[in-house]
């Protein structure tokens, strides 16, 4: 892999990062309590679409890039050895389809209310699909979690990047507390995407590779 490959990576680890923002400012979808909040939760149809479901297409899009360049580096340094750059990217696909399922279940009943205007609002179908969406990211996690605990002893191993990364293992336990902790588990993830990310950027293919 030369190193604009890798910066290009990066950077696009770092952009998956940040446009994930929105939907974040916007809310998430364990908030609402009951069916009044679950309302008030899709109060804007068009921006929350937006938000939570235009923007992030190029979250999952960014991300899947920055992906390929991990898992690559990572096979690069580990080779066949142990099999970890390989569950990494299991781990990165397990993230970034049960992300945009999530998305999708969130994002469903208000673009349903934007495509069918003459529908009232249906207090039952909205907590349900908020429910569903929250279960995604649950399990999301799982994937976060992996993807960060195999690439933190890819590097213990071979140094492809910074040992201190390998520090980058608690932010992997943290997003497995997405079921009590959902914003702070989920920025954990982010956070670890866009360091990893501007690492890469910055230092581009390791030595000798």
């Amino acid at each position: 892999m030369d190193t604009t490959t890798v910066r290009i990576g990066g950077a696009l680890g770092i952009l998956s990062a940040l446009v994930m923002i929105p939907a974040y400012v916007v809310g998430t979808p364990d908030r609402p309590i009951d069916t009044a909040e679950a309302e008030r939760y899709y109060s804007s149809y068009s921006g929350f679409v937006t938000a939570n479901g235009v923007i992030p297409i190029l979250h999952v899009l960014f991300f899947l890039f920055f992906l390929g360049t991990l898992a690559g580096l990572l096979r690069r340094a580990d080779g066949d050895r142990t099999g970890l750059a390989g569950t990494a990217l299991a781990g990165g696909i397990v993230f970034a389809t049960l992300t945009a399922a999530g998305f999708t279940a969130e994002v469903a009943y208000p673009a349903t209310l934007m495509r069918f205007d003459e529908l009232p609002f249906d207090d039952q179908i909205a907590p349900l699909l908020l429910t569903i969406a929250s279960w995604f990211y649950h399990y999301c996690q799982v994937g976060t979690a992996v993807m960060i605990f195999a690439t933190s002893l890819v590097v213990w191993r071979t140094d492809v990047l910074p040992r201190w990364t390998v520090v980058g293992a608690i932010l992997g336990v943290v997003a497995l507390l997405h079921t009590w902790f959902p914003l702070t588990a989920a920025l954990s993830g982010l956070v670890w995407i866009g360091v990893i990310g501007l690492l890469l950027a910055i230092r581009g293919a390791p030595t000798g590779e």
